[in-house]
């Protein structure tokens, strides 16, 4: 999951934010998600990325939306 900061968080519903990663992979919900971290992970390894705020100024409600749906899927697979 993503650590938002407040001023960014949203909770989109479960539908929106399904349908939202599922955009964002062509359809493949999974892979929406991988993206993000992708994403993520690129923002990460770049040097001139001294904070997040241009990150989630960017990518706000894809990082919201993959949280509900993280979330709602962990729910399906119980307490690890």
């Amino acid at each position: 999951m993503f650590r938002v900061p407040s001023f960014y968080e949203d909770t989109p519903t479960f539908k929106d934010a399904a349908d939202t990663m599922k955009f964002r992979g062509n359809g493949d919900m999974l892979e929406g998600m991988e993206s993000m971290n992708r994403l993520w992970l690129e923002h990460c390894s770049n040097p001139e990325n001294e904070d997040d705020d241009e990150f989630y100024e960017n990518w706000s409600y894809e990082v919201n939306a993959y949280n509900v749906v993280f979330s709602g899927m962990n729910k399906l697979f119980g307490v690890a």
